[in-house]
C-alpha cells in the first residue's frame, strides 16, 4: 500500500455497475434518448393537456438522506393534492427507509444492481422497460421529479404519460424539455427548501426544523437493539460514528485515520462506547478504520457495519448520545430524529446540505476551492489538489471538542452568521468569502 492512502486503497465492494458508469450512461445515452424522444414531446404539446384524475407520482432515485429532506415537500403536496394518493418511486436500495418514513401512500422501486457487461446492461434495460409499462398503465395525473438534473428521471417523467409534470431547471442544463412546469434550482437555498418550492410550497423563508418529519422507530426494533446493546456490555455515553459517505461522492469522507483517532480518544478518555456503522458494501472500509483504532484501554469500540437490520439501525441512531458522520444519509436521518449530530463537510456545502435537526450541527473548514461538488453535474468531482484539504484541515481535536459539547448537552453558536440558517459551525482558520 506504499504511496497510497487508506481512503484511496479501500473502497466499498462493487456489486455490479459502478456509480461512475451509471452517471456516464445518464449523460451520454440520456442525451441520445432525448434526441430520439423529441417527436413524442412535440406530439404531446400539439395534442394539448388531457385531464387525468389518477395518483401523483414522486421521483427521487439517488441519496437516502434526500428522502429525509423531502418530507417538507411531501407535506406541501398533501396540501396541494388533498384527495390524491402520493406514490413514490425510488431505487430498491432506498425502499426500507422510504417505507419506514410513513409519508407515502405507496412505494415503488427500480433495482439498478446488475452485473457489469452486456448481460448486466441488457437486464437493466429490461427492468426499465418493464417499469415504463407499469407506470403508463397507472395513468398518473401529475409527476414531480425531485432529481436535480439527471436525464433518466426526466425520461421517466415523459414516458409515464402524465398530463402534468414538474422538475428542476437551470441555465445550461438540458433535460429535453420533458417537464411542463419547471422550478429554478437555487444554489443558495437548502435542498429541503428547493424540494418544497418544486412541490409548490414556497413560503419565502427557510424550511423550519419542525417541518422535517422524523422517521418513526418501531418498538420491537428498539427492544431488539436493547438486547444487542446489553449483550455487548455497552456503557454510556453511546457515540455512533459513520466514516462512510455513500458511493455517489466518496470524496466527502473525512480521513479514516482521523475517525480512528476520534473513536480511540472517545473510548480511552471519555469511557464512551463507539459504534462504527456502514452498509454491507462498506464493511471493508469500516474494518480498516477499526484496525487503525487498535486496542482501547477504557470504553469499547464496536464494528456493526452491515450487521444491523435496517429497523435496528434506525433505532441505534435514535438512541445514540451523539452521532458523528460525514455528509451522508445517516447524518440526515440522525438529525431528523433529534439526535445530537455533527456533520463533517468539505467538498459539499452545508448551505445546501447541512443537517436539519434541533441538535444538529455542520462543521466546515472551507479552502478557496470549496465547495467543488455541484448538483448541476450530478456531483461528479475530482479534487484538483489531489488531497481534499477542506477535509484534512479539520483536526481530530476540533471534532472531539465539538462532540464533547454535544455529549455535555451544550449548544454550539455559529462562528459565522449565515442568513436564515442555524446550526452551521465554521471552524476557525479559514474565512468564508462567499456562499
Amino acid at each position: 500500500m506504499s504511496g497510497m492512502t487508506l481512503d484511496a486503497a479501500v473502497e466499498p465492494a462493487d456489486h455490479g455497475l459502478s456509480m461512475r458508469r451509471l452517471q456516464v450512461a445518464d449523460r451520454w445515452l440520456g442525451a441520445a434518448m432525448f434526441a430520439l424522444l423529441q417527436p413524442w414531446r412535440w406530439w404531446r404539446v400539439l395534442r394539448g393537456t388531457q385531464r387525468n384524475n389518477g395518483d401523483v407520482l414522486l421521483l427521487k432515485f439517488w441519496g437516502i438522506g434526500s428522502l429525509q429532506l423531502l418530507t417538507p415537500a411531501v407535506a406541501a403536496l398533501r396540501r396541494r393534492h388533498p384527495t390524491q394518493r402520493l406514490v413514490f418511486l425510488t431505487l430498491a436500495e432506498n425502499e426500507a427507509f422510504a417505507r419506514a418514513l410513513g409519508v407515502f401512500d405507496e412505494v415503488r422501486t427500480l433495482d439498478v444492481k446488475v452485473s457489469s457487461g452486456p448481460v448486466g446492461w441488457t437486464r437493466l434495460v429490461w427492468r426499465i422497460l418493464r417499469l415504463v409499462r407499469q407506470l403508463r398503465a397507472a395513468r398518473y395525473a401529475s409527476v414531480y421529479d425531485f432529481e436535480f438534473f439527471t436525464r433518466f428521471s426526466a425520461f421517466v417523467t415523459l414516458v409515464c404519460g402524465a398530463p402534468d409534470s414538474h422538475g428542476f431547471s437551470a441555465p445550461g442544463v438540458w433535460r429535453g424539455g420533458f417537464h411542463q412546469r419547471t422550478t429554478p434550482f437555487n444554489r443558495y437555498w437548502h435542498v429541503a427548501r428547493n424540494f418544497r418550492a418544486l412541490a409548490g410550497g414556497e413560503t419565502g423563508s427557510d424550511v423550519r426544523i419542525e417541518e422535517v418529519a422524523p422517521c418513526p422507530i418501531d418498538d420491537a426494533a428498539r427492544q431488539r437493539l436493547q438486547v444487542r446493546l446489553e449483550t455487548a456490555l455497552v456503557s454510556s455515553p453511546l457515540v455512533v460514528v459513520n466514516a462512510n459517505a455513500g458511493r455517489l461522492s466518496l470524496e466527502r469522507r473525512w480521513p479514516a485515520a482521523r475517525f480512528a483517532e476520534l473513536a480511540r480518544r472517545l473510548a480511552d478518555e471519555d469511557g464512551a462506547t463507539v459504534v462504527l456503522i456502514g452498509a454491507p458494501s462498506e464493511r471493508n472500509y469500516v474494518a480498516a478504520v477499526r484496525a487503525l483504532i487498535g486496542e482501547v484501554r477504557h470504553g469499547c469500540v464496536l464494528d456493526w457495519s452491515g450487521a444491523l437490520p435496517f429497523d435496528e439501525f434506525l433505532a441505534l441512531l435514535a438512541q445514540a448520545d451523539a452521532v458523528v458522520s460525514n455528509d451522508s444519509g445517516p447524518m440526515h436521518l440522525a438529525a431528523g430524529m433529534g439526535t445530537p449530530t455533527i456533520g463533517l463537510f468539505g467538498p459539499e456545502t452545508p448551505v445546501l446540505y447541512g443537517p436539519l435537526g434541533p441538535r444538529a450541527h455542520a462543521l466546515w473548514k472551507p479552502v478557496v476551492c470549496s465547495p467543488c461538488i455541484n448538483v448541476h453535474n450530478n456531483k461528479q468531482v475530482t479534487c484538483w489538489r489531489g488531497t481534499p484539504e477542506c477535509l484534512t484541515g479539520i483536526s481530530s481535536d476540533e471534532v472531539l471538542a465539538e462532540t464533547r459539547v454535544l455529549l455535555a448537552g451544550g449548544v454550539l453558536q455559529p462562528a459565522i452568521a449565515l442568513p436564515r440558517r442555524s446550526g452551521l459551525r465554521v471552524l476557525p482558520g479559514h474565512r468564508v468569502s462567499a456562499l
